[in-house]
């Protein structure tokens, strides 16, 4: 089980993935819309600060352009992203969508990488019967299972339960309600979730997509020093349930 961090949201993109580099086995980068414009002119340095490191790739929820989209994808090939996690598009129905994602699909195949269709946080493709009619259409397409989205509907148990063959990696986060992408406070909650993650056998690559806390009744939006520190802490929770659930060794 291989445990990363997001690069692109909260800091200097670079500066992000040598955080990531100290203490994750990955990163999973993210290029904002602003940065994709120019990204060509960091790209040398991006190659460098990725040297040797495991980059998965996600594609960002405002970029929709098929030509983007595939920028995107060539980019984060060049960097050695064999995982490209991409959002349903909200408006468009599952026909639409399926159109779409099989010609995604159809580059991935040919670079060798592989599509991973994420549960988003509302409606229509928040539920697992949706993302499943989805699924049934894109031949060789898998899920990234987001635990926080599912956790809002109620449906991680069912979402483990359809997918438990077909999910390629998951993002990890803490949900109130329908407050999400938040550190978890509770040791419960993370031991719950890596019994059921133990119970399909899933050992694969796993996201931190924590990026707040949740106080006085509010998410509330952390700076990317503290986030360091948090992502730090976290880890003592994890590694505290991989070793009553997996059983690791002192």
């Amino acid at each position: 089980m291989k445990f990363g961090y997001m690069s692109g949201f909260r800091d200097n993109l670079l500066t992000e993935i040598k955080f990531a580099k100290q203490y994750f086995d990955f990163t999973e980068i993210t290029i904002q819309p602003t940065l994709l414009k120019t990204i060509d002119a960091i790209f040398y340095d991006l190659k460098n600060a990725t040297a040797n490191f495991e980059v998965l790739g996600h594609i960002h929820w405002d970029i929709i352009k098929f030509d983007e989209i595939i920028k995107n994808v060539e980019l984060l090939r060049d960097l050695g992203a064999k995982k490209i996690t991409i959002h349903p598009f909200q408006d468009l129905d599952i026909e639409e969508n399926a159109k779409i994602f099989n010609k995604i699909n159809t580059v991935l195949q040919k670079n060798n990488m592989r599509l991973l269709i994420e549960n988003i946080s509302s409606a229509p493709y928040n539920s697992a019967d949706n993302i499943s009619k989805l699924l049934e259409k894109i031949p060789n397409a898998d899920i990234t299972l987001d635990v926080g989205h599912a956790n809002k509907i109620f449906e991680l148990d069912k979402f483990i339960d359809i997918f438990k063959h077909k999910i390629g990696h998951i993002h990890l986060h803490d949900n109130v309600g329908n407050l999400d992408h938040m550190f978890y406070d509770n040791q419960d909650k993370i031991d719950e979730i890596f019994s059921k993650l133990n119970s399909i056998g899933y050992n694969d690559t796993i996201l931190l997509e924590t990026f707040s806390i949740f106080k006085d009744g509010k998410n509330i939006s952390q700076e990317f020093e503290e986030i360091k520190k948090l992502h730090i802490e976290q880890f003592k929770k994890i590694k505290n349930s991989l070793k009553q659930h997996f059983y690791l060794p002192n």
